[in-house]
């Protein structure tokens, strides 16, 4: 009995010990050594650790503290889940700081609760601090592919047009990523897709792609022929750690694809944490059984089997799987399998432009719209909305010169000459609108313009009301006066 009580007064002193390491670990330094002497105190702590944590977190104004605690309750989480989301989620409803329940929420996310909620003090400060996160964690073609997955489970063509516009303004370098990786998402809706790409154009105005690093030899590359003409590519590569798994295990990213005897894929298989042992036993070795043979197989000739086996599966109406998505980068294929490629950037900034015209943002619609009269001088849609833009910022001049370019290169599209004479009596230049009205006048017939031009019939009366009007209060030329006959 009283051993018994001995040892219990020793494991309550070695508890306090232990959290008080803890609680002092939050206002000092730690060098990497501590922190996992540290990190193992917590797990001997297990739920005793969870209040303290959680408390620290709740009032932490510091990100190294908020970082710090949330290191600790994803170790605590290993062996006392319930309790640590318990924890987070009376954090996320009670009075912590704006910054401890955003962390809160996205460790219950982590953990798999995806349904906890908070009322904040600043939402606006917090949703551009959710944005800038999300950025921050796009740092691979792995994290683009697998944000890409996640936003079209969760959520239809518009919202996800919305969260990479939205995201563009805290992050452009990273919405262009992730709208390029949507882009190549055949599961993804063409409507959106197609908006995707106009979001996208201009950010590749300022963000550029990187330039691709060569991916190096993989750890495992094998290729697999049946006898039937079945063939099986395997790939697999090292990936960094950092996402709070146990320190010192070598984790392996997989991609397996079988590509049926017509050279289309016919399943994909995908694993982020795996083990080349297990990927060997698991994988390679049961085709070996079944009949499969290994042949020799360079990356380069791995991609094209692969790349070509999409297409193939796209072509004939098919979709692609999210293993295939989610692995396709250990093969360094990006958007091989877009069945006739992307849209022309060029008509996709114009696109992009017209958009934001309409929405009224010409300051940022102008940018857009001098890049694709620079790059196409001569398309005549692209001078009509440059020359429309400069109209709408007052620049009469300038809009004048556009406009009067359109007409030049389209001269049988109505609307370029209406909106010609719009500039000119906009600048009080009357023989100018006076001319291209006449001009409008003279292609009012044009079918094209009177199906799509709802206020086509509008403008017509109008220019004739004007023609009428200008006619009658113009000067008549000098020269031109009346003679009487001799």
């Amino acid at each position: 009995m009283g051993n018994a009580g001995v040892t219990g007064v020793s494991g309550v002193s070695s508890s306090w010990a232990g959290l008080h390491r803890l609680h002092a670990s939050f206002d000092r330094p730690r060098t990497r050594a501590e922190e996992r002497v540290l990190l193992d105190d917590a797990r001997s702590l297990g739920a005793t650790a969870v209040p303290l944590c959680a408390r620290e977190l709740s009032g932490a104004t510091q990100l190294e503290r908020r970082i710090w605690a949330i290191a600790l309750l994803r170790v605590l989480a290993e062996n006392t889940g319930d309790r640590v989301r318990a924890a987070l989620r009376e954090l996320t409803a009670g009075p912590a700081t704006d910054d401890g329940k955003l962390a809160a929420v996205g460790l219950l996310a982590e953990l798999g609760d995806e349904t906890a909620t908070a009322t904040f003090s600043d939402p606006d400060r917090v949703h551009q601090q959710s944005l800038v996160r999300f950025a921050t964690q796009l740092d691979t073609p792995a994290d683009v592919a697998s944000a890409a997955d996640l936003l079209v489970s969760r959520l239809d063509g518009d919202a996800i047009v919305e969260f990479v516009e939205t995201l563009a303004a805290a992050s452009p370098d990273s919405a262009r990523r992730l709208a390029d990786e949507l882009c190549a998402r055949v599961d993804l809706d063409v409507a959106a897709r197609s908006e995707l790409v106009r979001v996208a154009a201009p950010l590749r105005l300022t963000c550029p792609p990187p330039v691709a690093r060569p991916l190096g030899r993989p750890a495992l590359l094998v290729g697999l022929r049946h006898g039937d003409g079945r063939i099986v590519v395997a790939v697999a590569r090292r990936c960094s750690m950092g996402d709070g798994r146990p320190a010192g295990r070598r984790r392996w990213r997989f991609l397996c694809v079988l590509c049926d005897v017509a050279g289309a894929i016919a399943d994909v298989h995908y694993r982020d944490d795996a083990t080349l042992t297990s990927l060997r036993e698991d994988v390679v070795t049961p085709l070996e059984a079944d009949g499969y043979v290994r042949f020799a197989l360079t990356g380069a000739a791995a991609r094209r089997l692969v790349g070509a086996a999409a297409r193939r599966t796209v072509s004939s109406g098919s979709t692609l799987s999210s293993a295939y998505y989610l692995g396709r980068d250990l093969l360094g294929i990006t958007d091989g399998h877009v069945v006739g490629g992307r849209a022309g950037e060029p008509a996709a900034l114009l696109g992009r432009a017209v958009d934001l015209m309409a929405a009224g943002e010409s300051g940022r619609a102008r940018p857009l719209l001098e890049h694709c009269v620079a790059i196409a001088p001569d398309d005549a849609e692209a001078a009509s909305s440059l020359g429309l833009c400069l109209l709408a910022q007052g620049e009469l001049l300038g809009a004048l010169r556009n406009l009067q370019r359109a007409a030049w290169l389209e001269p049988a599209w109505p609307l370029h000459h209406w909106n010609v004479a719009a500039a000119g009596h906009r600048a009080g230049d009357l023989a100018t609108c006076a001319a291209a009205l006449r001009d409008f006048l003279a292609r009012a017939d044009d079918p094209l313009a009177v199906a799509v031009d709802p206020g086509h019939a509008r403008r017509v009366t109008l220019a004739r009301r004007f023609i009428a009007d200008h006619a009658r209060l113009e000067p008549v030329p000098r020269g031109d006066e009346p003679r009487m006959p001799s």
